[in-house]
């Protein structure tokens, strides 16, 4: 009679038995870790102690990845050809040596030989050395699952005769066993209740494939102590609460997952809903039972889930790009202890060194991977590949998957384009209806202070799908319309089937849109000029709140005038920086009427009302509807400089530096800290080491040039100020950089905008809109004219009912002088006319 040997797995500590002593000292797999280890006679016949989940060693040898791989990449279908077009490019690939076809048929030997005992004593041992289950989730079990486990029990006894037949086997004879045979003696592991059945069972998806095309859905049965009172002490901040532990817990679950090598765990799709009691992820079904043993038997989980799931079938995205390659960047997470030491000793030949290691991993593991089309970038530790076809979700996880890669790539690439000729260029505009929100009760939209900042997060969700995961969009395009909710974009390519599914599954993005775009064309005129005037937007106000009451222009017209005038000279810095799309320095405050206006850099939004209103510090409410829209008129060339700038990139790292990246970065910076920067006016070049960008005028340039070598500077680029270019062009120009407005009411026009005249001797008239001074309009007026020696004082003439002061001069104007005079003295809005006067000399001839 054969003696029972009891093996235990020196990784995680589970045991299991053999028929046979004859296993000893042969390489298995641990059914339980699938670590593989050299059996040896275990130290103690049992193990009671609930086992924990232990790191996976980060490297082993070539044999041991073979052994450990279940070959589910193998399974999928090569690239399929393209009618038309050679791929000369994958004809290169480097093939297997000679030394690594002996490995892997060592391998394969030692697969048919080991791999029935390591299978097969996973349900021989399970029976004896697993206890009783402890937690909540087995009292869940059904009649049914406790037939099913009768079951199993009786089939791992016919597979215990099995093992003990394999233990006597010579090798030779092992050798000529069909592996269909051995496979066969494997019992099915129970299978979670399916929606699709026929979906879950379809033996052609790889198991890869499999996990994306199936959520698992777990009901949460126990929380840990901590949890259950936080949630239980959350008060009024319930749903935050809710929403936090809800995401961190997603986290861990996440990482445990893949530190225990679930096989087919699709990284990163964990997601909890603590106020549904749910847990979803994506796997293959097959191994569901799998999946709850590694989170119910990790003490670092602080939750308990049901044994079995719902299975929902989801469809695999549809394969775009018949005809196209896709460019994929990765964002490098962590390089291999000793490439990084090559790497600080020669950053030159350890970079090449490993751009060689990563071409060969990927030419031999990803199939879609064009070989020879990587590039790494240590300075911005990017990684780019070109591929055949959009990149799968799971990519990553594959590349981090493949044994002995010496990199660890993020879960979500920086960018994937596709690389269209000219001929597959398609300008094509797109409008989506919005059908509701991820997590809606964080997305509140109505009226309150808030609303800004929910906008701003459905927005940028967007933002970050259109330019991280769909290819081809035209930026600057974006429109969201928050009344009649709809999203529209532009993209140089007409919108594949699959374009609404990419933009509601991006990882950032909280809006779902519908399935089919409701309109689709041409690309409709700019309803945007970034950093450039537009149009001017007049509103009404219609309440405040001052000292606890609420004044209204029905009940309170007078005192809400007074409160109006008083808050004019801060309102630019109530709207600057927290009213997207404004135009600092523009606004206009006309308190006898109850109005405000101001320009912005697009046509005005339908929701412009509500971000006003729910701008933190502005106290004022306005009116749904826009009093008035106009026009404005300006020349680029008129009101825009040009500041010169020499650059040297600091801590470079590696043979060569990512330009596009450092481009973009600088840009962004710009853009985020320079008022009257105009975005994307940014042109560098990097060879001579200059770069330059357009301002519009106004500001104080000191001031202006202090804060670009700063805020580069904390983004380790070295600038150095060179020069100004003052603007070139001949056209009327607004001394603070605005628009002009064209048909404007009386009143709320903008600037020095009226007619001008050139000499000596002028009748200058100005028109202020405005007047904030606590001494009377004539004697405040006088005050501010008084000073200048180019002015006649006795032709100084004030109607306070028009608004007007009038003179004339007898020398050269000092207009900006007089403008910093007025504005002093709380004239504001002030329109100046000049007019040409005969002189006086030539009169008395």
């Amino acid at each position: 009679m054969s003696e029972t040997t009891v093996i235990e797995c020196p990784h995680c500590g589970a045991t299991f038995k053999a028929k046979s002593k004859a296993a000893l000292g042969k390489k298995v797999a641990c059914p339980k870790c699938q670590t593989p280890f050299v059996i040896s006679q275990s130290p103690s016949a049992s193990r009671k102690t609930k086992p924990k989940l232990q790191k996976a060693p980060a490297k082993q040898d070539f044999e041991n990845d073979l052994w450990e791989e279940d070959d589910e990449y193998e399974e999928r279908p090569a690239p399929r050809e393209r009618s038309g077009r050679p791929r000369g490019r994958a004809a290169g690939k480097p093939q297997p040596s000679g030394d690594s076809m002996k490995w892997i048929g060592l391998a394969v030997i030692l697969v048919i030989v080991v791999g029935g005992i390591g299978l097969i004593a996973l349900n021989t041992g399970s029976s004896s050395s697993k206890k009783p289950s402890e937690n909540l989730a087995a009292k869940l079990m059904t009649e049914k699952q406790s037939d099913d486990a009768v079951a199993e029990k009786e089939e791992s006894a016919a597979a215990e005769m099995e093992v003990a037949r394999a233990d006597t086997t010579e090798p030779a004879a092992a050798e000529e066993k069909p592996q269909a045979a051995i496979a066969s003696t494997v019992p099915k592991e129970p299978v979670a209740p399916m929606a699709d059945q026929g979906a879950a069972g379809n033996q052609s998806l790889t198991p890869a494939q499999a996990a994306e095309s199936h959520l698992l859905v777990y009901q949460i049965v126990k929380l840990d102590d901590s949890i259950a009172n936080s949630i239980s002490k959350a008060g009024q901040n319930l749903e935050s609460t809710y929403d936090h532990l809800s995401r961190s817990l997603a986290r861990t679950v996440d990482l445990e997952l893949q530190l225990a090598k679930i096989p087919s765990y699709l990284s990163g799709s964990t997601q909890i809903d603590l106020e549904k009691k749910l847990l979803s992820l994506q796997a293959d079904p097959q191994i569901a039972k799998q999946v709850s043993d590694s989170i119910n038997d990790n003490s670092e989980i602080k939750i308990q889930i049901s044994e079995t799931p719902e299975v929902v079938a989801l469809e695999l995205p549809e394969d775009e790009g018949d005809d196209l390659d896709y460019k994929v960047d990765f964002e490098i997470k962590g390089i291999d202890e000793s490439i990084s030491k090559q790497l600080v000793a020669n950053p030159a030949a350890g970079a090449s060194v490993l751009a060689q290691i990563l071409n060969h991993h990927l030419s031999q593991s990803i199939p879609e991977y064009i070989p020879g089309t990587l590039k790494v970038d240590l300075e911005s530790l990017k990684m780019t590949v070109h591929l055949t076809r959009y990149p799968e979700s799971y990519l990553y996880s594959r590349i981090n998957k493949i044994p002995s890669i010496p990199v660890n790539v993020a879960p979500i690439p920086n960018t994937i384009r596709e690389l269209r000729t000219p001929d597959q260029i398609k300008p094509t505009q797109v409008t989506f209806k919005i059908q509701g929100f991820k997590r809606s009760r964080l997305i509140r939209l109505d009226v309150g202070k808030s609303y800004n900042h929910d906008r701003r997060r459905v927005y940028s969700g967007l933002l970050f799908a259109l330019t991280k995961i769909i290819s081809g969009y035209i930026p600057g395009s974006l429109d969201v319309n928050f009344v009649d909710e709809t999203v529209t974009f532009q993209l140089d390519h007409e919108p594949g089937p699959s374009l609404s599914k990419r933009i509601n599954d991006a990882f950032f993005n909280v809006t779902l849109l519908s399935d089919q775009p409701i309109k689709t064309g041409p690309p409709a005129p700019p309803f945007c000029t970034p950093g450039r005037p537009k149009q001017l937007v007049v509103l009404r106000v219609t309440e405040t709140e001052s000292f606890g009451r609420l004044l209204t222009s029905e009940l309170n017209p007078d005192e809400l005038k007074r409160e109006l005038a008083r808050a004019a000279l801060r309102m630019n810095s109530h709207f600057k920086g927290h009213l997207s799309g404004y135009i600092p320095e523009s606004i206009e405050v006309d308190p006898n009427q109850l109005l405000i206006a101001f320009q912005m850099d697009r046509t005005p939004p339908a929701d412009l009302a509500n971000m006003v209103n729910s701008l933190f510090f502005f106290n004022f409410k306005v009116a749904d509807e826009i009093v008035a829209v106009h026009d404005v008129q300006y020349d680029p060339e008129s009101s825009e400089k040009t500041l010169y700038f020499q650059f040297a990139n600091r801590n470079e790292f590696g043979p060569r530096n990512d330009r596009e990246y450092i481009r973009d970065k600088t840009d962004g910076v710009l853009a985020y800290r320079l008022d009257r920067y105009i975005p994307n006016s940014l042109q560098m070049d990097f060879d001579q080491g200059t770069f330059n960008i357009n301002i519009r005028i106004g500001g104080n340039e000191q001031s202006e040039i202090r804060t670009i070598t700063e805020s580069l500077g904390n983004n380790k680029i070295d600038a150095t100020y060179v020069k100004t270019d003052p603007p070139q062009g001949k056209g009327n120009a607004h001394p603070r950089g605005i628009g002009i407005v064209a048909g404007a009411g009386a009143g709320m026009v903008t600037g020095s905008s009226g007619k001008q005249a050139e000499g000596k001797h002028l009748k200058v008239t100005i028109q202020y809109g405005l007047y904030a001074g606590k001494q009377n309009v004539a004697r405040s007026a006088r005050t501010a004219l008084d000073g200048f020696a180019w002015i006649d004082l006795k032709s100084i003439q004030i109607d306070e009912a028009k608004k007007e002061i009038t003179f004339q001069t007898k020398g050269e104007m000092n207009l900006p002088a007089l403008e910093r005079l007025l504005k002093r003295q709380k004239f504001y809005q002030c329109v100046l006319n000049t007019e040409a006067l005969p002189d006086p000399a030539s009169t008395e001839k």
